[in-house]
C-alpha cells in the first residue's frame, strides 16, 4: 500500500484546519463588545457638534446605526494589537454622520485614519475611560491569536520534522483530526511500522494535545 506523504498541499490543508480550530473563540471574544460603546463613541465625538448637525438639512449627512472602531492607532510610538482589534458597534437607530471626517476636533486619529471606520486618538482625554475598557477587549482578543500562532507553529514543526504521516501521528495522535477525510482513509489502508521514534523539538507536545482535546469537545466529538 501507498505511503501517505506530506506535500505542500497537505501540509497547507492542516495548518488551515489547525487555524480554524480557534475560530469560534475568536468569534466569541469579538462578539463580546459592551452594547454602550456604540452611543458613548457618538456621543464624545460630537458632543461639541450636535446641536449644530440637528440644524443642517439631513442631506448633509449619511445616517447609520453602524459605527466601525478600528482602535487607536500607534500610541506611544508602537503599533500593538492589544489596542487595536476591528470592532462592529451598533446604534439602537441611525444616527448622522458627515460623510468625510477624521479632524482631531472630533477625537479621531487622523494620522491612521480607515475609510469605512475610525481610530480614535489615544492621546485624547474624552476615550480614557472606554481606551481602558477596549484594551480589556483587544487584549482577549489578541491572547487568542497568540495561543492559536503558537498552536499553528508546533503543529508545523510536528509534521515538518517527518516525511510521511504515519511517524507524526506516531510522535502526536491528535493530528488525525487535523487530517482531510481522504487522507484518514487512505492512512487506514497503509500498512506501516514506525519503529524510530520521533522526537519533535521545541513543542509542548501535551499543551497541544490539551487544546486539540479541548476543541474536539467544543465542536461535539467530530
Amino acid at each position: 500500500m501507498a505511503t501517505v506523504r506530506f506535500s505542500e498541499e497537505l501540509r497547507d490543508t492542516i495548518q488551515h484546519n489547525a487555524r480554524r480550530m480557534f475560530n469560534d473563540k475568536l468569534a466569541k471574544a469579538r462578539d463580546n463588545i459592551p452594547t454602550h460603546w456604540a452611543q458613548i463613541v457618538y456621543d464624545l465625538m460630537f458632543a461639541e457638534h450636535k446641536d449644530a448637525m440637528a440644524a443642517l438639512p439631513k442631506t448633509y449627512f449619511i445616517h447609520t446605526n453602524n459605527i466601525t472602531l478600528y482602535g487607536f492607532g500607534i500610541v506611544e510610538g508602537v503599533w500593538d494589537k492589544g489596542f487595536n482589534q476591528s470592532a462592529e458597534l451598533r446604534l439602537d437607530e441611525p444616527r448622522p454622520f458627515p460623510n468625510d471626517i477624521s479632524d482631531p476636533i472630533h477625537g479621531l486619529d487622523g494620522g491612521t485614519r480607515n475609510y469605512g471606520g475610525w481610530y480614535l486618538d489615544a492621546t485624547d482625554p474624552r476615550w480614557d475611560t472606554l481606551k481602558a475598557e477596549f484594551i480589556v477587549y483587544s487584549q482577549a482578543i489578541k491572547d487568542i491569536e497568540f495561543s492559536r500562532d503558537e498552536f499553528v507553529e508546533g503543529v508545523c514543526k510536528v509534521i515538518n520534522v517527518c516525511s510521511t504521516l504515519a511517524p507524526a501521528l506516531k510522535a502526536w495522535p491528535p493530528l488525525w483530526d487535523l487530517l482531510p477525510l481522504e487522507k484518514q482513509e487512505r492512512h487506514k489502508e497503509t500498512i506501516e511500522r514506525v519503529k524510530k521514534e520521533i522526537v519533535v523539538e521545541g513543542v509542548d507536545l501535551d499543551s497541544m494535545t490539551a487544546i486539540s482535546t479541548m476543541a474536539k469537545i467544543t465542536r461535539g466529538g467530530n
